[in-house]
């Protein structure tokens, strides 16, 4: 015969002891939780201690080495090199690039501008800035001599078609600059503001049967 009594003993018994082993779950899950802050705690502070806040703006290590010559310098030396040549006339001025990638097309004068065409031989090497240094070098040395002109105009030609560039030098300047008033940087400041490159795309030519 089934005995309640026995039963409910066992079941008490049974309940009693689930109580028991979830107790036990709960405090090992509870213990392991405060391990678990206690270790990242750690591992933060020692990422805190191995990388420190960065009280600097970040700079690339990948830097050129030094000197790095600016290419204002270049103009300003280029400016100073052929200010001191003596040029009285115009065959004299489109003589004085001879140890620049330059070539000279044309000396005009027009009224009171002188206008000079030259190809830059190395344009996608230098560009047309190393070319404005001795040439607003010779002009200073032109009007230093005497010459009379209100602006020197120069036009920059590549080979290439419908493809140019310009700039102005105005004698003022020049003159400025002959008398100490301004300096190879500040003079060629100047011209560099009247700077100006424009490409053109080619025209092609098609038949109208095409």
């Amino acid at each position: 015969m089934y005995s309640n009594s026995e039963s409910e003993s066992d079941s008490g018994s049974f309940a009693r002891g689930g109580t028991r082993t979830t107790s036990t779950r709960r405090q090992l899950l509870r213990w392991g939780s405060v391990g678990g802050l206690w270790l990242l705690a750690g591992c933060t502070e020692d990422v805190g201690e191995e990388f420190p806040s960065n009280r600097k703006w970040p700079v690339s290590e990948l830097t050129p080495s030094l000197p790095v010559r600016e290419r204002t310098e270049v103009l300003e030396e280029r400016i100073e090199a052929v200010a001191d040549e003596t040029i009285t006339d115009e065959e004299e001025f489109a003589d004085a690039f001879d140890d620049y990638a330059l070539e000279i097309e044309s000396v005009d004068r027009s009224q009171d501008v002188l206008e000079v065409e030259y190809v830059n031989t190395r344009l996608y090497a230098e560009g047309n800035l190393h070319d404005i240094g001795p040439i607003a070098g010779a002009f200073a040395a032109l009007v230093d001599s005497g010459y009379d002109a209100v602006t020197l105009g120069i036009t920059i030609l590549d080979g290439a078609p419908a493809s140019y560039g310009s700039a102005e030098v105005h004698a003022d300047w020049a003159h400025r600059y002959n008398d100490g008033d301004l300096s190879a940087a500040e003079y060629g400041e100047l011209v560099t503001t009247t700077l100006e490159s424009k490409r053109d795309s080619p025209s092609v030519e098609v038949s109208p049967d095409e």
